[in-house]
């Protein structure tokens, strides 16, 4: 793993020190803080731009700086020495960054001349586990210790990603993204410049809904360009230790479930799920296609929905086999989708609703593939042919069974 790399774009440098009433962030005596120091080795070796402020910028500017970011740089204490009556607003307000940078999931580098422990303590819960600092997206060190001599050490923080699969992951993919995203849009515009209007334009005429068709024929062209073995296998090589149930429970509703919330209100799509009352549901599974309002009006689309029930954890002990549940030609199992719920759908029972009466009901919607292999297997029950039953006696039997008088 190559670190420079995986930490390509701009950016953010936060810091008192790196700039003050003495020349150029240097002391009386010409010393500069060791953030300065590091700052130009990353400046001349990874030629990476950075943002740079010697105080917390405007919270309004925030988000626009966090999209951006690749990684940040943050000094603990950005008030003045000996001021306390600064440092619980000063603490509360690292504290309402670092929250917005999760949300982002930026890395954040919290270089400090603090004691380790000290800035640890005045983290919550919420963004930093002290006790698995693997875990976080946040990593703490005092600048005096990645120095070794006069340079720069790099190999804790490379160590780090290296433990943490998620930062890395991230960084990762970020690359593989940006190649795809670079590949896409300047093959298109080679194209025509005009392409956005061309498509748009075909799908209004299509009567489909052009935003979302657009914005499926962008994402299915970058997953179609995307380098797929850009991972390095000897990241995951440590399975993880003691990940509760509940856990991995919920990373598979994370990436099989889209909640309602993050749909679009009168978008309408095969998977969308209802909930009717407690532990029954209706699926959605006709084709997103016929699913566009052609008139503009969503209320009126026709849905094909089949009926589903929870299973209790009980059955679902019972009948798990090698990895997956056994299903009957009518059904189909959903695994932990919906608030770590797994639900039997029923084939057998189809109803056709009008959208606007389950409008306020969807809570979310089942995405590919496991919506697909849903809609596959009701195609199959759809279309099955019974056989006639065969004799008994026509079948070869084993010398300890018997046949039934």
């Amino acid at each position: 793993m190559e670190l420079k790399s995986l930490m390509s774009g701009i950016a953010i440098v936060i810091d008192d020190k790196l700039e003050n009433t003495f020349m150029n962030g240097k002391d009386e005596d010409g010393n500069g803080d060791k953030i300065i120091e590091i700052v130009e080795r990353i400046e001349q070796e990874w030629c990476l731009p950075f943002f740079k402020s010697n105080e917390m910028p405007s919270e309004r500017i925030w988000d626009n700086l966090l999209q951006a970011a690749s990684f940040i740089l943050l000094d603990w204490q950005l008030w003045p020495t000996g001021a306390s009556h600064l440092e619980k607003a000063g603490i509360a307000e690292n504290v309402r960054f670092l929250e917005r940078a999760k949300r982002y999931f930026v890395p954040v580098f919290i270089f400090t001349n603090e004691s380790v422990d000290d800035v640890e303590g005045e983290l919550p819960e919420t963004i930093y586990q002290r006790e698995s600092p693997e875990k976080n997206f946040i990593f703490i060190r005092q600048k005096i210790d990645l120095m070794v001599g006069d340079f720069f050490n790099f190999d804790a923080i490379e160590d780090w990603i290296r433990q943490n699969a998620s930062v890395y992951i991230l960084k990762t993919w970020e690359q593989a993204f940006h190649a795809a995203k670079k590949e896409l849009f300047g093959s298109m515009y080679a194209k025509s410049p005009d392409w956005p209007k061309v498509l748009w334009k075909a799908y209004k005429d299509d009567e489909a809904d052009p935003g979302s068709s657009l914005m499926n024929l962008i994402n299915d062209n970058l997953r179609g360009r995307m380098q797929t073995d850009a991972f390095e296998t000897e990241i995951f090589a440590d399975p993880p230790l003691d990940v509760p149930a509940k856990d991995i429970q919920a990373l598979i509703g994370e990436a099989s479930f889209r909640p309602k919330d993050s749909l679009p209100r009168n978008e309408i799509g095969c998977g969308d799920m209802f909930k009717l009352t407690r532990g029954r549901f209706l699926l959605n599974l006709r084709p997103d296609c016929d699913c566009v309002p052609r008139d503009g009006k969503s209320d009126a689309v026709e849905l094909y929905c089949v009926e589903g029930k929870n299973i209790r954890d009980a059955e679902l002990a019972k009948i798990y086999q090698q990895g997956h549940f056994p299903e009957r030609i009518w059904e189909s199992i959903a695994f932990c989708i919906y608030e770590r719920r797994s639900i039997r759908f029923d084939f057998r029972k189809l109803r056709v609703e009008r959208f606007s009466d389950l409008r306020g009901l969807r809570v979310g919607r089942l995405l590919h593939p496991y919506v697909t292999r849903m809609q596959q297997r009701y195609a199959l029950y759809l279309q099955r042919q019974g056989l006639p039953r065969i004799p008994e006696a026509a079948v070869p039997l084993l010398p300890q069974e018997r046949r039934h008088p």
